[in-house]
């Protein structure tokens, strides 16, 4: 289901939430390229980003997270051979665990529409401990700098100790800057953590699904522009 003025109103809105990777974050498609060519396989940009969001459809799925698994599913999804699965493994959790992202384009230009329309926004996403950090670094937001967008708190799971789909890690944020569920959206790109959390702790869910692979019938945009269109006025 596209996102729509007609089934929410922007009037209705009052904060928006976003995750942190997948939606202002993606893993370094270079540093991917240099791990599979260390493997004989060539690959592109477009390659790794859609790569991520096919295996968010594999984690979706799996009622207990298998995380080698879900790395052999990015490396097969950017055209890694089956005789290299095994091996690509610890090249792919090193790029999503120890290297650092990179930012998603327009993240940041998207969190300074929305804050200069008026709403007021967040961070919440089950992370390393150091995602504050990581979106300061990369111009993205900030919880103090005034020289990029503003966001009111960022919650990381590795520092309060919850996480998604808990619903209380969603409370933490709405307490911080004081609204209402039910006048918040969450942005998320996936269904197992995103969606079905957002909707336990009663905020509106919207799915970021580039590619369209999501069949659910939530709320889906393709890109964060889709979001501004929808929520800031011409």
């Amino acid at each position: 289901m596209a996102l729509s003025s007609e089934q929410l109103p922007p009037d209705a809105i009052d904060a928006v939430l976003f995750d942190a990777g997948g939606v202002l974050l993606l893993p370094d498609p270079e540093a991917g390229r240099s791990a599979a060519r260390s493997l004989g396989c060539e690959t592109d940009k477009e390659d790794w980003r859609r790569a991520h969001y096919m295996a968010n459809l594999v984690l979706d799925r799996m009622e207990t997270p298998d995380w080698p698994a879900v790395r052999r599913a990015v490396a097969a999804a950017v055209g890694i051979g089956d005789d290299h699965l095994e091996a690509a493994v610890p090249l792919i959790e090193q790029l999503i665990v120890a290297t650092p992202w990179v930012a998603v384009d327009g993240a940041a230009r998207t969190l300074h529409s929305l804050s200069l329309a008026g709403y007021s926004t967040a961070i919440v996403s089950n992370a390393f401990g150091t995602v504050e950090t990581e979106l300061e670094e990369l111009g993205i937001c900030s919880i103090r700098e005034r020289d990029m967008p503003r966001v009111g708190v960022v919650i990381d799971s590795h520092v309060v100790g919850i996480a998604k789909p808990d619903p209380r890690i969603f409370h933490l944020a709405l307490d911080a800057l004081g609204v209402e569920p039910a006048r918040a959206l969450y942005i998320g790109d996936t269904v197992k953590y995103d969606v079905v959390g957002a909707l336990a702790a009663g905020l509106h869910p919207v799915h970021l699904d580039p590619f369209g692979l999501c069949e659910g019938e939530h709320m889906h945009i393709t890109t964060l522009g889709d979001l501004i269109a929808w929520l800031v006025p011409r």
